[in-house]
């Protein structure tokens, strides 16, 4: 079977909260210079610099985060780092709205459970992956 790469679910606030943080971080120094009587351009335009760091870590998980599922594993990729997951290794998967931290960005997750570990997943084609998983490991649970 091929490799099969899932893109994450994005919700509305999350995606709103990480693209206009950017924008505000960018838009201050400008807004600033603007309304500043004695504010220099190249001030602004040095302080937007320093804070593209900043801009780049808040967007790399909103354009870097996937999941691809091939025959022996699930790889999670978050921006930041890569996870893998042994296909054999998972026993359970469900649906939950958990909000701890995870590599997902939405609150329609997928619990997985493997090694007496648990991951959370948001999936766009939840169907297609059940399928999938299912199809390269029939011995896993999917409560839906």
């Amino acid at each position: 079977m091929t490799d099969i790469v899932f893109t994450s679910k994005i919700d509305f606030w999350i995606g709103f909260t990480l693209l206009g943080g950017s924008f505000m971080m960018i838009g201050i120094p400008f807004w600033q210079w603007k309304k500043s009587e004695n504010g220099s351009l190249a001030k602004a335009i040095f302080l937007a610099f320093i804070f593209l760091p900043f801009i780049v870590l808040m967007l790399m998980p909103f354009f870097g985060t996937k999941y691809t599922l091939s025959d022996g594993h699930l790889l999670i990729n978050n921006g930041f780092s890569t996870q893998r997951i042994e296909l054999t290794d998972i026993t359970y998967i469900a649906p939950t709205r958990n909000m701890v931290s995870a590599p997902a960005l939405s609150l329609d997750r997928l619990e997985v459970d493997y090694k007496n570990k648990k991951v959370l997943i948001s999936l766009k084609d939840k169907r297609l992956f059940y399928q999938e998983i299912k199809a390269r490991n029939p011995s896993i649970v999917i409560a839906k």
